[in-house]
């Protein structure tokens, strides 16, 4: 059996532009892509993982491909796009099943027609595919509603080997933020919560860092914050906020002072902007360590002092400083946040750049559920583990 009888002429490319495309994602990496498909059923991708293992071919998995870290780069490798397994298949009073290829905004849409709310939005939000989200356990811009491993109830999965799997057990957990190399997420089950109620939010600008800080630890107190989401001198430049250190805060309640909904709005929409505004100004290096509470300070001083663009969630510690394309810095930056006890992997997942950052414990169990579940090395070869 050939690829070609596993898949129709419109979901199958071995031309030259395809496998350019295909070689790379958001990332400063590029590989080698051998073909293209597009599955839109189940036993498609049961097939095509089985006609891998009978030819040992390689298979890199691609949702929105809007990862930074080489995630989707394929290693001389068939790359499969599940953007096509986009169907939203059935929703409950507090759940919804989608494909794996579903993006975040068209969900979201779908489900205000509904009253309801799937609450983890990256700030990918707008392109970004369920079955991305889950591969890289991500978290959204409020940290309130932590990572995807809260709200998948349940997962179908092809494994390297072919099996297919329904789970709702612990079992999930040996897929989700495995960045495919174990399993090919083809549906999920999501909880949901209702429409939100109305939000507030404030906006507040410092001269120091030391100001900054210390009024942050008094507006740490307040119960009802969602988040706290920070914006250095350059970001708030991009944002028309003026040439000051800025924050934003969202609330649950009436405490902030933008209250109208249209404004609230707004502001959301410039959290939303910042990424594609530093990109448009040549930093598409984003990293994205965590940083503990008693270092956070320093560390926004050392990138001030360096000018190296940077926003974050004050809050939690996760920060997303920009580099220009093919700077040094980043490994400048992974030195600095392993002095500062922080971790270098934050939020958006590991791909083939970081693994060398993962902890010896974490890299053992990376490579005891490769063997059980992708013995032959088949997926995402060279991502987490090699």
């Amino acid at each position: 059996m050939k690829l070609q009888d596993i898949f129709p002429p419109n979901a199958y490319s071995e031309a030259e532009v395809d496998k350019i495309i295909y070689a790379r994602d958001a990332s400063v990496f590029e590989g080698q892509c051998k073909a293209v498909v597009w599955p839109t059923t189940k036993q498609q991708v049961q097939e095509l993982v089985m006609y891998c293992r009978r030819t040992s071919q390689k298979l890199t998995l691609r949702g929105a491909a809007t990862g930074t870290f080489g995630g989707a780069v394929p290693a001389d490798a068939i790359v499969s796009d599940m953007s096509k397994m986009n169907k939203i298949l059935d929703i409950g009073s507090d759940w919804v099943h989608v494909q794996a290829g579903v993006v975040l905004s068209d969900l979201n849409s779908f489900l205000r027609k509904k009253n309801k709310y799937f609450p983890v939005q990256p700030l990918e939000y707008p392109v970004c595919t369920i079955g991305g989200m889950i591969a890289t356990n991500t978290s959204g811009l409020s940290y309130h509603y932590g990572r995807m491993e809260n709200w998948v109830q349940e997962l179908e999965v092809v494994d390297g080997t072919g099996r297919t799997y329904t789970t709702s057990t612990a079992t999930m957990k040996n897929f989700i933020g495995l960045e495919g190399s174990t399993g090919i997420i083809v549906s999920a089950k999501l909880k949901l919560l209702p429409q939100p109620p109305a939000k507030t939010s404030s906006i507040v600008a410092f001269n120091t860092m030391s100001a900054m800080m210390g009024r942050v630890e008094q507006i740490e107190k307040n119960p009802h914050i969602l988040s706290i989401e920070y914006f250095d001198e350059r970001t708030s430049a991009l944002l028309d906020l003026g040439q000051a250190l800025h924050i934003i805060v969202e609330y649950d309640d009436e405490s902030g002072v933008i209250k109208v909904p249209e404004e609230v709005k707004k502001i959301d929409e410039l959290k939303e902007k910042v990424r594609h505004l530093l990109i448009r100004n040549h930093y598409s290096q984003k990293e994205d360590p965590k940083i503990p509470m008693e270092n956070r300070g320093k560390f926004l001083h050392w990138l001030n002092k360096l000018e190296v663009p940077c926003f974050g969630h004050l809050k939690h510690g996760v920060f997303y400083p920009h580099f220009k394309e093919f700077s040094k810095q980043p490994e400048e930056i992974y030195d600095i946040v392993e002095k500062l006890s922080g971790e270098v992997i934050g939020d958006c997942g590991v791909g083939i750049k970081r693994k060398k950052f993962l902890s010896k414990a974490k890299t053992e169990k990376f490579l005891i559920l490769k063997n059980e579940y992708d013995p032959q090395r088949i997926l995402n070869r060279g991502v987490l583990v090699d």
